[in-house]
């Protein structure tokens, strides 16, 4: 089902979060020079779908998108409440031949046109950042409401370009596509995991599994108590937003918070890993559910960018593996200090 307006708008606002949109706006046109910088013509022409647009008609929608918004905001400046109309963004790349246009006009024309109006914002009172204007199919908004939105639109456009030349990339290396993961695989491997912590944890002393090797680093315990709260927060919950909603700002943890709370040091290691074996358990069913097709959808991370279902999977390993690492050093380091002379073999 296509996105309506007001989905839209609410994933843009997302996008944005409590980040200056005045510094976002100054950053972009470094950042899409740096996106295209070394891309062939062939690369930044190619659509993904015939009724997709190329990087090159996304820089000339941007460029001439800040056109517009140059006229909007010197309206609702000039005429506090005018009438602001819309355009058909699809026609404007026909009028426009968009297609046509090179990669290095468009974004020059944008970073113009850019600098223009941030220079423009930078001359205006108080009061004009709250005129208005009212928008025939977004109703009222002031010039700072704009501002954001504005900036909103260029992270969008930005993780739309990084996805469209990261999806090139994927394509141009068939060697990585089989190498990859199964579904069948990850399941497999996910599930192998608890069998693995078991015996990996099985014989430790509880004095051992519940040892900080510094302070604020976790203990073996804390570290079986994350790796279930990982699997519903960060694995299986962003999944699921990603095959419910169309890029999804996805939710980041303080994930020392959780632990916090969590209080594993006062669990045994028997409660912890039943614990962990069904939920993980869960999990791979969940996994077992997924198809081919919803690899590629994908979420917004506030720090990353987009990742998709593909690449979460694949991380979810990896962080099984970290972790399984993270308890072997742990009671390697516990016992580090009981090996006299013979600790001499052991350092790097």
């Amino acid at each position: 089902m296509p996105e309506s307006s007001e989905e839209y708008r609410k994933r843009l606002s997302e996008y944005l979060g409590e980040q200056d949109p005045i510094s976002i706006q100054r950053e972009t046109p470094r950042k899409l020079a740096g996106l295209i910088r070394g891309m062939s013509v062939q690369q930044l022409a190619a659509r993904p779908g015939s009724s997709k647009w190329s990087v090159i008609e996304i820089l000339a929608h941007l460029a001439e998108d800040e056109l517009a918004s140059a006229w909007r905001y010197r309206q609702m400046i000039e005429h506090d409440g005018a009438i602001l109309n819309g355009f058909d963004q699809n026609l404007w790349a026909l009028l426009g031949n968009y297609r046509a246009w090179s990669a290095a006009e468009a974004l020059e024309l944008f970073r113009l046109l850019r600098e223009a109006n941030l220079r423009m914002l930078e001359t205006i009172s108080a009061e004009q950042w709250d005129h208005s204007g009212n928008h025939v199919e977004r109703g009222p908004l002031t010039v700072r409401e704009l501002v954001r939105h504005m900036a909103a639109h260029d992270i969008n456009h930005i993780l739309q370009i990084e996805a469209l030349l990261a999806d090139q990339s994927r394509q141009s290396e068939p060697s990585a596509a089989t190498i990859s993961l199964s579904l069948e695989e990850t399941a497999d491997f996910l599930q192998n995991t608890v069998a693995l912590l078991r015996h990996l944890v099985a014989a430790l002393p509880d004095r051992a599994a519940g040892w900080h090797p510094e302070d604020k680093k976790w203990c073996t315990k804390e570290i079986i108590g994350h790796l279930t709260e990982e699997d519903n927060r960060d694995f299986v919950g962003r999944i699921r937003m990603m095959l419910e909603k169309q890029e999804p700002a996805l939710n980041v943890n303080d994930q020392d918070e959780v632990a916090r709370a969590r209080r594993d040091c006062d669990k045994t290691l028997r409660d912890l890993m039943d614990e962990f074996e069904s939920v993980r358990t869960d999990s791979v069913a969940f996994v077992k559910k997924l198809k081919i097709d919803d690899l590629d959808r994908g979420g917004i991370h506030p720090r990353i960018g987009r990742i998709a279902i593909r690449e979460l999977l694949h991380e979810w390993v990896y962080h099984d593996l970290n972790h399984i690492r993270q308890i072997d050093a742990n009671f390697q380091r516990f016992l580090s200090g009981h090996l006299g002379n013979m600790k001499q073999f052991y350092q790097s």
